[in-house]
């Protein structure tokens, strides 16, 4: 799996995610008997706040490397099956969504995006991903796809009507989503390898 942050990622909050993907491989492992192994994907300008986060132009200039990211990832698995997922946190989303929309796709078995403002397309069918297997999370109390998706970035993947899949979520906030012991990061788990995540409550 690659995990893309968000607004304001720098090499100076890679403790940060590090742990993230720490969480998410133990998290998949949990479900899968075969070998987990999750990147951490900066390869991209993350924007600051406020410059940068209102426009889609950060994800637009790094769709290219992503994509080369993960082709060149299919290209050097030569062994045996693999089941890739890139999910993606807040403008991370959209960097996920701008790169897939474009090119052939980013290749991806699974997509995930959890806080999500807008993956700067108003569908999922304009994306390569197949949208049965487009993934979304929502926490109840984040701010940011609650209040600033539908503007410069794209329809909110969490509207029914933008075509996604729900993936239930427990957490609070904007940064909860890897949260131990909950559901949400149990549904990132599951949905690495290769399973079907819970809609609901203990579903």
């Amino acid at each position: 799996a690659i995990l893309v942050p968000g607004t304001g990622t720098d090499m100076t909050s890679a403790g940060g995610q590090i742990a993230r993907i720490d969480r998410m491989q133990n998290a998949a492992s949990d479900w899968t008997d075969d070998d987990v192994a999750v990147i951490s994907w900066l390869g991209y300008d993350a924007p600051e706040i406020p410059s940068g986060v209102t426009t889609t132009g950060r994800a637009d200039a790094g769709a290219a490397d992503l994509r080369d990211f993960t082709a060149g990832l299919s290209t050097a698995h030569t062994t045996g099956g693999s089941h890739l997922t890139v999910m993606g946190h807040s403008y991370g989303s959209t960097m996920v969504g701008a790169a897939d929309k474009g090119g052939d796709g980013l290749g991806a078995d699974e997509v995930i995006v959890v806080g999500s403002p807008g993956m700067s397309v108003s569908k999922a069918q304009n994306l390569h991903i197949d949208p049965a297997h487009l993934w979304v999370g929502v926490a109840d109390d984040d701010p940011i796809p609650r209040h600033l998706s539908e503007q410069t970035l794209g329809v909110g993947p969490h509207r029914s009507y933008f075509g996604a899949q729900e993936m239930y979520v427990d957490t609070s906030g904007h940064s909860g989503y890897w949260d131990e012991g909950s559901q949400s990061l149990e549904n990132i788990g599951m949905i690495i390898a290769g399973l079907t995540p819970r809609e609901a409550p203990g579903g």
